[in-house]
């Protein structure tokens, strides 16, 4: 691209957003079993015979003059808006597309009344990217948490198309998982299996809803049948389009829920409950080495968190183990009072110190069919004691590294 052709598109785009002209298509997202519409999603273009037509050129533009956020707030408005003019039917979902980075920011005013209006009719369903899922763990998790009271449910978008959204998709407490084109067209290869084993753990686990991307045709869709998904959206079901002005959809109402994710104050709070120990810090130390040692050669996707009582508690051994892990695309953090950010290369800390987790000690570390969390805190007055427990409940484990997200910033 020529800086001639980057200038006039750059131009372009402050036009469209300035003046609000966003055109929306609806693709249906069908019930599998029954063939019937459960909803559809809202897809983003630009105006016609615009050069910036499609959503990647809106959105490569968006980023590169750094107006993400005013554009996702812009496509959702306009998405309710068309809605709203075409009396989408009340029972159907509404599937509205989010930036990661968007999620904890405030609508621009001249867009509140048509998000405002669309939220409180339509069951409308966040569908959150894969772009940076990990970028940021602290805002992508208190933008979620923010919306979710407004929102239908949440969806993560693309499944299998990054490690990082992998990585983070047991914390986000997703309603429907939206598995990537490629998992549904590629057939039944290695690669296809494991990203569809992870989506079975979650779903067990939570009773969120599989969808499946990508159903181009008819053998797309009887492999999406067979490997379990719930839900289908792509041409073969129904195209993109603009929805009939009177909204007719022949459709069916469809629940999504999955269970909550436990919101803790601190991490040690997920082995409330049950029983727990007391240790000197000899005994824990020998502990957090041998699961330490255990978690040495994780892979992608995966978590591995690391909370410290006192920085001399984060050895050089540690600080290696975990930017080898960032290397190979694992989602590594370490804090505690003390600490440098980043506490290693690669990985993520924090600058903000947390009273709350003082005295407290956690080793953290989800993946795919492994959950497990070293989890302590000193005892007052216990002659350098710590109260503890190690929790391999998938449950329990998510709750803590989700407390321990939360507190960490950008990687």
């Amino acid at each position: 691209m020529s800086p001639n052709e980057a200038d006039h598109g750059a131009a372009e785009f402050l036009r469209i957003l300035r003046d609000r002209h966003l055109d929306i298509l609806f693709q249906p997202i069908v019930h599998l079993a029954t063939g019937k519409t459960v909803g559809c999603e809202a897809l983003v273009r630009g105006p016609a015979g615009s050069p910036l037509r499609t959503a990647p050129e809106l959105l490569r533009y968006a980023y590169r003059s750094d107006r993400v956020i005013e554009f996702d707030w812009a496509a959702r408005a306009a998405a309710c808006q068309a809605a709203l003019a075409a009396h989408l039917p009340e029972d159907q979902l509404l599937f509205l597309n989010v930036e990661p980075m968007a999620l904890g920011t405030d609508c621009p005013p001249d867009l509140w009344p048509d998000i405002e209006k669309g939220f409180a009719r339509f069951r409308v369903v966040l569908e959150v990217t894969e772009r940076s899922l990990d970028r940021d763990p602290r805002s992508l998790l208190e933008g979620i948490d923010r919306q979710r009271p407004d929102a239908a449910g949440l969806a993560i978008d693309d499944l299998g198309a990054s490690p990082a959204a992998l990585s983070m998709l047991p914390v986000l407490g997703a309603d429907v998982i939206k598995l990537d084109h490629w998992v549904i067209q590629g057939g039944p290869t290695p690669q296809t299996m494991h990203i569809m084993d992870m989506a079975y753990e979650e779903a067990e686990r939570t009773g969120a809803t599989i969808l499946a991307e990508g159903v181009e045709t008819a053998a797309d869709s009887a492999f999406a049948r067979s490997a379990g998904a719930v839900l289908g959206q792509g041409r073969h079901l129904g195209p993109p389009a603009p929805l009939p002005a009177t909204g007719a959809v022949a459709g069916l109402a469809f629940d999504i829920r999955s269970a909550p994710i436990a919101d803790l104050a601190t991490p040690f709070d997920a082995l409330a409950d049950r029983a727990t120990s007391r240790a000197n810090l000899t005994y824990l130390t020998a502990l957090s080495r041998h699961l330490a040692d255990e978690a040495a050669d994780l892979t992608a996707p995966a978590l591995s968190l690391l909370l410290v009582p006192d920085p001399r508690l984060l050895t050089a051994a540690d600080r290696a183990r975990l930017s080898r892990a960032a290397e190979r695309g694992v989602v590594t953090g370490a804090l505690g009072p003390g600490l440098p950010d980043p506490p290693a290369p690669g990985v993520r800390g924090s600058r903000v110190h947390d009273a709350t987790l003082d005295g407290h000690w956690a080793i953290v570390t989800l993946s795919p069919g492994t959950a497990s969390a070293l989890l302590a805190r000193t005892i007052p007055d216990g002659a350098n004691e710590f109260e503890f427990g190690v929790a391999h409940d998938r449950r329990r484990v998510v709750a803590a590294a989700r407390s321990l997200l939360r507190r960490l910033g950008t990687g």
